[in-house]
């Protein structure tokens, strides 16, 4: 069964539950005041009579007063205690077969005889001979009970017509629930089909759980999206970055196939090559891999850690691989960041590789806290980067150098990790170059800020 219809029917039968039970319940009610106030007034007339009994000396003066307090559509009788009818007086012949028998009690109830209802009130009283008698009197209340038959129509044709403007209601209330879903899907099955990102046209009219529906479907669009182009664009450059080492070791594998025994030389310079291009490869490859778990968002370890100190330790491991100078100014001081130390250490490294591949022979590196950050710059002198490429370096396999020498130039994946790694911890990196007099790389760390352990 389709929601709408779902929607349609349960409200629908519903409303019909509620109308029965209150249509019941006030029929009910109203049928039992009737009845009472019938009773209560057929008692009314009948101690009324007895009242004026007192007044009558023989037993034909009683019989004639109490013919004068007849019901119209009724009777009065008196029942001794044998159970038999010593006094009958009635309009209607027909009211004198309704059942009787005596007792002593003052009663009030509604009885039914051939398809007639009465009220019957009965009193016992002292007769002339000083006997106990029933005292009765019944009147027919059938005119009255006719406005019951009358409310009865009057709630029914009520329920008929509260209950169809209330189907239409739930058509229209299932179409404006449902229309905003059936775009969903209709825009899912569009997707499907075409194979292009869609996103719901939506009306800010309310800020309802449907609007929010369609924007979180929007938003889960927009990072489909992106990571789809992000894998697209990887192939693309991955690909073309691969394209290079593949064609020259093929080149240099075809040319020792045909010359490489008889030409030593030839053997001598195919082999470097090859291993030359093989080690670029692989150097590509994990760093492909890495900037592949960075898009997949990084899984940081967090910890309290002293930023001063690692990257003293950096540094010197560093100096002793490159043989290069780097200074690490206010070093001996303690600035404490909450991150990942591998990843931190990570990022250093990339900056400082980055900074000897570009002609730096010195280094610095210069941390300051403050109230609201945590600033790590990376200085360096070399070549610079120019107004026109700074936009660009932290794109993947982009290279500064004009020459794109790769034997200096690395290939291009460094400063986009660098970069995950910062926004992996909240922060922002930026470069501020000019050529031929270094470039500075800034590192933020907010304070009071964690990192985000993903």
């Amino acid at each position: 069964m389709r929601v709408r219809t779902r929607i349609q029917v349960f409200s629908t039968l519903l409303l019909i539950m509620m109308m029965i039970f209150l249509n019941t319940t006030i029929y009910f009610v109203f049928q039992k005041e009737i009845l009472k106030n019938e009773v209560n007034e057929t008692a009314g007339k009948l101690m009324q009579a007895v009242g004026n009994l007192d007044s009558a000396t023989t037993e034909t003066n009683k019989n004639t007063l109490l013919r004068a307090f007849v019901p119209a559509e009724g009777m009065i009788r008196a029942i001794d205690t044998n159970n038999s009818v010593i006094f009958t007086s009635t309009k209607d012949s027909s009211y004198a077969e309704i059942d009787h028998s005596f007792s002593d009690s003052q009663t009030e109830e509604v009885i039914k005889q051939a398809g007639s209802s009465f009220a019957v009130a009965s009193l016992p009283v002292i007769w002339n001979d000083g006997s106990v008698v029933k005292l009765e009197m019944a009147e027919n209340i059938d005119s009255s009970l006719r406005i019951l038959e009358v409310l009865r129509l009057i709630l029914i044709i009520g329920t008929i017509l509260v209950i169809l403007p209330t189907f239409m209601a739930g058509r229209l209330l299932s179409s404006f629930i449902l229309t905003p879903i059936q775009s969903l899907i209709k825009t899912m099955e569009d997707i499907q089909v075409k194979g292009n990102f869609q996103k719901l046209d939506l009306q800010e009219r309310s800020k309802d759980e449907l609007y929010q529906l369609g924007n979180t479907f929007n938003r889960m669009i927009s990072i489909l999206e992106s990571q789809y182009d992000k894998q697209k664009q990887f192939v693309y450059d991955a690909s073309h970055e691969l394209k290079t080492p593949l064609t020259v070791i093929e080149s240099y594998a075809s040319m020792l196939k045909r010359w490489g025994k008889n030409k030593p030389d030839a053997l001598e310079e195919g082999i470097e090559a090859i291993l030359s291009e093989a080690v670029r490869m692989k150097e590509m490859t994990n760093e492909m891999l890495e900037l592949a778990k960075a898009d997949d968002q990084l899984v940081l370890h967090l910890e309290e850690l002293d930023l001063c100190k690692l990257s003293s330790q950096t540094a010197k491991n560093m100096e002793m691989a490159t043989g290069r100078t780097i200074i690490v100014e206010d070093e001996g001081r303690s600035v404490m960041v909450n991150g990942d130390s591998q990843k931190i250490k990570q990022l250093l490294l990339i900056l400082l590789d980055n900074a000897f591949k570009y002609g730096a022979n010195l280094v610095k590196l210069d941390i300051n806290s403050s109230r609201e950050a945590i600033i790590l710059k990376v200085e360096d002198d070399g070549i610079g980067i120019s107004d026109e490429q700074q936009p660009l370096i932290f794109d993947r396999f982009y290279r500064a150098d004009m020459s794109r020498n790769r034997d200096t130039g690395g290939v291009g994946l460094g400063l986009s990790i660098a970069k995950q790694i910062m926004n992996a911890h909240n922060g922002t990196i930026e470069v501020k170059s000019e050529l031929g007099k270094g470039t500075v790389f800034i590192c933020v760390f907010p304070v009071g800020q964690k990192a985000v352990d993903r």
